[in-house]
């Protein structure tokens, strides 16, 4: 995997920042990273999309104005955009 776009954005409303990276290349993905509570320094991965993106780079805005930020990616060798919608669960 070629790590491409890194963001951070408040996605649960647990008032932390989780990391959101986008790989492109073999293996291409987009994940969300979020530190788990009273773990420590340990993190838990959440696959927004296994192989369907090849992120090239990652936005967070609230797309639909429903008060949660969402995930707008852009793709280079499938010349796509995704929208993951952040349904608060």
């Amino acid at each position: 995997m070629d790590g491409h776009t890194i963001q951070t954005a408040e996605l649960n409303a647990d008032g932390r920042d989780e990391v959101i990276a986008g790989y492109r290349g073999q293996g291409h993905s987009v994940d969300s990273y979020y530190a788990e509570h009273n773990a420590g320094t340990r993190w838990s991965k959440h696959i927004l999309d296994q192989g369907g993106m090849g992120a090239a780079a990652c936005a967070v805005a609230d797309l639909n104005a429903d008060g949660r930020p969402d995930i707008a990616c852009i793709g280079t060798a499938g010349a796509n955009l995704k929208w993951y919608e952040n349904l608060g669960r």
